[in-house]
């Protein structure tokens, strides 16, 4: 018991193509667009592994205090309420 189509009746076949781009700024889900011109230029920074490590380093440095601080205080905070209650 299967319906019958008519021959110019063609079935929906999604192939990828967008008729109604939702991505509208103002809205909640808004995602902005990337901008790949400033990607391009990253990906094609030349650097030796040197540098490379030497901006890792740079930026442990940086966040090592503020790791630190994190770390401590918790610490704080466990070992006041382990021997206070």
């Amino acid at each position: 018991m299967s319906k019958k189509t008519d021959k110019n009746e063609t079935r929906f076949v999604d192939d990828g193509r967008t008729v109604a781009d939702m991505n509208v700024k103002g809205f909640g889900w808004h995602v902005p667009e990337p901008d790949k011109h400033k990607r391009n230029e990253l990906m094609n920074l030349k650097i030796t592994k040197s540098e490379r490590k030497a901006m890792i380093k740079g930026a442990l440095t940086a966040i090592l205090p503020v790791a630190l601080a994190f770390i401590g205080i918790f610490t704080v905070v466990l070992l006041v309420i382990f021997f206070w209650l």
